[in-house]
C-alpha cells in the first residue's frame, strides 16, 4: 500500500493536528500527531465506565482519561482505532485509570488468585465499598470485548493480568541502580503493553508468535519512551503526595525516573526532568530509526505489521499531548474541564462528524452476541492445613506435652501432616474456579460480608476436594487435571481416609456459621449427592444404561448437589439481612449444563484429552449423556454394546475401540442430541437469570460472565 492510500485509510479514522514546531514541549520530533474524529464515543465509553464504578464501587477520587483540552487519551493515542470499538477500549482504559487509583491508596496489594478475577483481594480495600462491585464491572468488561472479538481480547487479558501483577507484587522500597534497569521494569508497571494489546483490538489486529518475536526489539524503545514520559508529567503530583505522607507510611523511593535521577546525580528537581526529557528523546529516537529500517525491508515487514507499527508510532505524540494538560496530572484544570464535558466543548481543530453519522459502540452487553472460549485460569489458591486442624506441620513440637505416671514420661502427638497430604496435594493442582466464582456471582445478590464469603468459599473447596478424591477412587481414573491422581500418589486407603476427614471437617466448617439450618442444609445435600453417586456407580458396575430422565435425576443430585449447597448456605446465611434467595432449581439447571457439557467435552474436546486421558469416560465405562441416547435410539447397534460389554472385560478400551465407539455415537446423532440439548439447558438458564435479575433488581454481570465460560461453542 503506497503512502497516499495509507493517508486516506488514516483519514477515516482520524485526522492531522497541526503545530507550528516540529517539537512537543521539547519531545517528539518529527513524530506525527493524529487525532480520532469519533472522541465523542471515547468520552462516553469513559463516562460510561465512571458511572458503573459509582454504581457497583463507590465515590470517584481522581480524574481519568478524559481530557477536553487536548484530547482523550483514546482519541490521540489510538487515532487508528475502529469508530466502533472506541467507546470499549475507552471504557478499559477508564478502569485501568480508576484501578491504579486503588493500587496507590492502599498499603499492600494482592491479586485474587482463586478464579479469573483480575482484582484486589477483599482484605486490602480501602476506598473501595465492595470487592463484589469491581468484580461485577470486570465480568461486564470481559464480555464486552470477548463477544465482539474474542482472539484481541484474550490477547487484552493476558496483558491485563501481567500488568497487574507486576504492580500488585512489586516492591516499593526496592533500588534501581540504573535506567535500563529500571526502564525493564517500568515497561510492564507503566502499562505500555497492555495499551498496545487494547490498541490492537480496536483495529483488529492479530499478530503471531513470530511476528511479535521480529518486532519485540523494535516496539522496546516504543514502551520505554511512554513509561518514561509518563513519569516526567505525573511527577509533579506524585511528589506532592509523596511529601505530604506520613514518615511511617512513606516508602524510602518513588517509582519514578524523575526521582531516581535526583538520588543517582544528587540533582535538582529541574535538572532531574531535563535528564529525562533527553532519555525518552533517545528512545524515541531510537524506535524511529528501528522502524523505519524494518518498514523498509518489504521481506521482513508484512502489510499487517507496517499496520501496526504505524499504530504504535502514533502513541508517542498523542501520550505527550494529552499528558500535557490533562486534568489527572494537572488538577488545577479539573473544574474547568469537566464543565467543558458537560457542556459538550471539547478543543478540537476540526469539526466532528455530525451524530447521525456515528458509529456507537456502546450497546448493553445483553445486545452483543457473546463468544467466550471453554478456558479458565488456574485456581492456585492454597488454603494449607484446615482451620479445625490442632496442629499445622510439626508433630510434637507445637503440641504440649503431658506426664503420665512420671514427669520424665512424655506422649508423642501425632500431627496431621501425613492425613492431609492427600488434599494439599490436589488442592495445589490447576482448577478451573467455577465454584468460587459461583459464590461470587451469587453474592452480588445476596451481600453477605465478606468473612462469610470466604468462610462458604471454604467449605465449597473442601467439599468439592473430597469428592474429586473419592470419584477418581471410585472410577479408576489415573489423571486428574493433567496430573496423577491424589490416590495414585498416595495410595487409595489413605486418601479415603483424608476424604472422609474433610468432610469431618466440613461440618466444622458449616457449624462455625452458627446456624443450626445451615447443618441441616449440608447433610440434605450430602445424603443428595451420595445417593447421585450410588447409581452413578451401580449403572457402570452392572452395565446398566439409565434412560435419560433417570440420568438427568442422578445428575441433579451429584453434580446440581454442591451447587445448590452453596446457594442455600449463601441464602440461609443472608435471610436475616435481607429478603433474598437464589433458586434451587436454577442452581440445579447449571449442574445439569456442567455435567452434560463435561459429557461432551470429554469425548470431543483435546484439553481434556491432555488433561485426562482421550475418551476417558469411556475407559470408566460411564454411561454419559451421549451414551445414554445412543444406547436408546439405537437398540439394534451390537457393536456399540458389545465394546461397552468389552470394557467390562478389560477394564479400559484401546484408542481404536475408542474411535468406534465415536464414530457409532455420530451416526446415531447422539453428539448432535448432546448439543442440542445443551442449547436448550443454555436458554433456560438464560431465561431463569432474566428472572433471578429482576427478582432482586440488579443485573448481575460475573453470573453472565460466568456462564459465558461454560457454553460450548
Amino acid at each position: 500500500m503506497d503512502y497516499q492510500n495509507i493517508q486516506t485509510e488514516q483519514d477515516k479514522t482520524s485526522y492531522l493536528v497541526s503545530r507550528s514546531v516540529p517539537d512537543i514541549d521539547g519531545f517528539c520530533h518529527d513524530y506525527t500527531l493524529r487525532r480520532h474524529k469519533y472522541e465523542q464515543n471515547a468520552n462516553e465509553g469513559s463516562s460510561r465506565c465512571r458511572d458503573d464504578w459509582r454504581k457497583y464501587i463507590g465515590p470517584i477520587e481522581r480524574w481519568g482519561s478524559c481530557n477536553p483540552f487536548d484530547g482523550h487519551f483514546a482519541s490521540v493515542v489510538l487515532p487508528l482505532c475502529k469508530p466502533e470499538r472506541l467507546a470499549l477500549v475507552s471504557y478499559v482504559f477508564e478502569y485501568a485509570f480508576l484501578y491504579d487509583n486503588v493500587l496507590e491508596s492502599v498499603s499492600k496489594v494482592s491479586l485474587d488468585e482463586g478464579n479469573d478475577n483480575i482484582v484486589l483481594n477483599e482484605t486490602e480495600y480501602r476506598t473501595v465499598r465492595s470487592t463484589t462491585g469491581t468484580k461485577q464491572i470486570q465480568s461486564k468488561m470481559l464480555l464486552e470485548l470477548l463477544a465482539i472479538d474474542k482472539p484481541c481480547a484474550e490477547v487484552v487479558i493476558t496483558a491485563w493480568k501481567e500488568m497487574v501483577a507486576t504492580t500488585a507484587s512489586r516492591d516499593k522500597s526496592c533500588i534501581f541502580n540504573g535506567i535500563e534497569e529500571y526502564v525493564d521494569y517500568r515497561i510492564i508497571d507503566t502499562g505500555a503493553p497492555f495499551v498496545d494489546t487494547v490498541m490492537r483490538f480496536g483495529m483488529g489486529i492479530i499478530l503471531t508468535n513470530e511476528e511479535e518475536k521480529r518486532v519485540a526489539s523494535i516496539v522496546q524503545p516504543c514502551f520505554a519512551a511512554l513509561g518514561l514520559a509518563n513519569d516526567f508529567y505525573s511527577f509533579d503530583i506524585e511528589w506532592n503526595e509523596f511529601q505530604q505522607m506520613d514518615d511511617t507510611d512513606k516508602t524510602p523511593t518513588m517509582t519514578n525516573a524523575v526521582w531516581l535521577y535526583m538520588k543517582w546525580e544528587n540533582i535538582s528537581i529541574d535538572v532531574a526532568k531535563e535528564r529525562v526529557r533527553q532519555v525518552v528523546r533517545d528512545y524515541e529516537t531510537e524506535f524511529q530509526q528501528r522502524m523505519n529500517f524494518f518498514v523498509a525491508d518489504q521481506e521482513q515487514c508484512s502489510p499487517n505489521l507496517r499496520e501496526y507499527l504505524t499504530a504504535l508510532a502514533f502513541q508517542i505524540p498523542g501520550n505527550i499531548v494529552w499528558s500535557l494538560r490533562c486534568p489527572r496530572y494537572h488538577p488545577e484544570l479539573c473544574v474547568e474541564g469537566e464543565a467543558m464535558l458537560k457542556c459538550g466543548a471539547v478543543n478540537s481543530q476540526e469539526s466532528p462528524q455530525k451524530e447521525q453519522d456515528r458509529t456507537h459502540l456502546i450497546a448493553n452487553s445483553e445486545d452483543l452476541t457473546q463468544e467466550y472460549s471453554d478456558s479458565e485460569s488456574n485456581s492456585s489458591s492454597s488454603t494449607g492445613t484446615p482451620k479445625s486442624s490442632p496442629s499445622s506441620r510439626s508433630s510434637v513440637a507445637s503440641l504440649d506435652t503431658f506426664t503420665n505416671g512420671s514427669e520424665d514420661q512424655k506422649q508423642v502427638h501425632l500431627g496431621t501432616e501425613i492425613l492431609l497430604a492427600p488434599f494439599e496435594y490436589i488442592n495445589s493442582l490447576p482448577s478451573k474456579g467455577v465454584r468460587e466464582v459461583l459464590i461470587d456471582a451469587l453474592n452480588v445478590w445476596l451481600g453477605l460480608p465478606n468473612h462469610t464469603v470466604k468462610a462458604v468459599k471454604l467449605i465449597a473447596q473442601k467439599l468439592h476436594s473430597s469428592s474429586l478424591m473419592l470419584d477418581d477412587i471410585e472410577d479408576s481414573s489415573p489423571l486428574r487435571r493433567g496430573n496423577p491422581a491424589t490416590h495414585t500418589v498416595f495410595g487409595a486407603a489413605s486418601t479415603v481416609n483424608c476424604a472422609n476427614y474433610m468432610l469431618i471437617d466440613v461440618m466444622d466448617e458449616v457449624r462455625k456459621l452458627d446456624d443450626p439450618q445451615c447443618m441441616a442444609i449440608l447433610i440434605d445435600e450430602l445424603r443428595n449427592l451420595f445417593i447421585g453417586q450410588s447409581f452413578d456407580l451401580h449403572w457402570t458396575r452392572q452395565g446398566e444404561c439409565p434412560s435419560e430422565d433417570e440420568y438427568l435425576e442422578m445428575v441433579s443430585q451429584k453434580t446440581g448437589g454442591l451447587f445448590r449447597l452453596i446457594a442455600r448456605l449463601m441464602s440461609q446465611s443472608a435471610s436475616s439481612l435481607r429478603e433474598r434467595a437464589i433458586s434451587a432449581d436454577f442452581m440445579s439447571l447449571i449442574g445439569k449444563y456442567f455435567q452434560i457439557r463435561d459429557d461432551y467435552m470429554n469425548l470431543m474436546d483435546e484439553e481434556y484429552t491432555s488433561e485426562k486421558g482421550f475418551c476417558e469416560d469411556l475407559d470408566e465405562g460411564k454411561f454419559s449423556f451421549p451414551i445414554v441416547h445412543a444406547w436408546h435410539s439405537q437398540p439394534s447397534d451390537l457393536i456399540l454394546r458389545g465394546i461397552l460389554q468389552e470394557r467390562k472385560v478389560s477394564g479400559s478400551l484401546s484408542v481404536p475401540h475408542k474411535k468406534i465407539v465415536l464414530d457409532r455415537l455420530r451416526h446415531a446423532g447422539s453428539m448432535g442430541y448432546t448439543l442440542k440439548t445443551l442449547e436448550r439447558l443454555e436458554t433456560d438458564v438464560y431465561n431463569d437469570l432474566d428472572r433471578l435479575e429482576k427478582q432482586n433488581g440488579c443485573e448481575n454481570w460475573v453470573m453472565r460472565l460466568l456462564i459465558h465460560r461454560l457454553m460450548v461453542r
